[in-house]
């Protein structure tokens, strides 16, 4: 794909996106309340995390404003994939209703048409509220911050969006094989986002082992945590896999592509 083809279609999402967009604003009064109850919701989960670590100072050795800024950095990578690619979640009634049939005799990238079937900015609510957490617990710790640290910050930021952004097409692509075993993919979606908002420490050695190893969500936030903190892994990991994440996100593109090609070309409609 030539750089000015790849310009062109990512105007092309961009219209698309906004067109979408723009029909949510329609109402603007009922689009802002939408944004301040995303917002709203999710700091309560955070609430509820403070509420715990108020009783138990440290979780396995992690302090409130350390886990908050694992939650923070999980809120925002994951809140915008799912703007970006969270149409993808629906992926199953797209093939089960035909509507994949629709997109395929369109001149344009399945993939980015199927992203912006049901586009919605009110994720950015909860991407605000992982800002707030994220400057917060920054801002209270005391960091001795270099630029190494900061790079390694906005970095893994954005490696994060990449590497949820993955997963919804991973989970997506599933569905070219077994229509209606979407829901077991959430595990990956969502609960990685749950998963991804406490500390890996916390959970069992084979656990962290498949979410390092496997589905890489420890590369979200986790190991480029603990290169901010100067905090070691208990895994034995040395300090330089926080520098990682983008190796990770590459790969798992990488992987995702070529997965979203094979399941489209084993496509066949289900009919009417």
């Amino acid at each position: 794909m030539s750089f000015g083809v790849a310009l062109h279609e990512l105007d092309t999402y961009r219209r698309l996106a906004g067109a979408y967009a723009r029909s949510e604003m329609q109402y603007r009064v009922s689009f802002a309340l939408r944004m301040v109850g995303t917002f709203a919701v999710t700091i309560i989960d955070f609430a509820g995390i403070a509420v715990v670590l108020a009783r138990v100072p440290h979780l396995q050795g992690w302090s409130l404003y350390e886990v908050g800024i694992l939650c923070g950095m999980s809120a925002i990578s994951f809140s915008l994939a799912e703007m970006i690619a969270g149409a993808l979640d629906f992926f199953d009634e797209f093939v089960q209703a035909g509507t994949f049939d629709r997109l395929m005799i369109r001149p344009l990238p399945l993939l980015m048409q199927a992203m912006t079937e049901r586009f919605s900015l009110r994720r950015l609510g909860r991407a605000a509220q992982g800002a707030v957490v994220l400057a917060i617990s920054l801002r209270a710790l005391d960091i001795a911050w270099t630029w190494d640290k900061a790079l390694v910050l906005a970095i893994a930021l954005c490696s994060g969006i990449a590497i949820f952004f993955t997963i919804f097409v991973l989970s997506a692509v599933f569905c070219f094989w077994t229509v209606q075993g979407k829901v077991a993919t959430h595990v990956f979606t969502y609960g990685g986002d749950f998963m991804t908002s406490y500390p890996l420490d916390i959970y069992r050695d084979w656990l962290r082992r498949f979410v390092t190893f496997v589905v890489p969500l420890a590369f979200v936030n986790y190991y480029p945590a603990l290169y901010l903190l100067d905090r070691a892994d208990t895994l034995g990991m040395p300090s330089w896999t926080g520098l990682l994440a983008p190796v990770v996100a590459a790969f798992l593109g990488f992987v995702a592509w070529i997965a979203w090609t094979a399941g489209v070309r084993r496509y066949q409609s289900t009919g009417s």
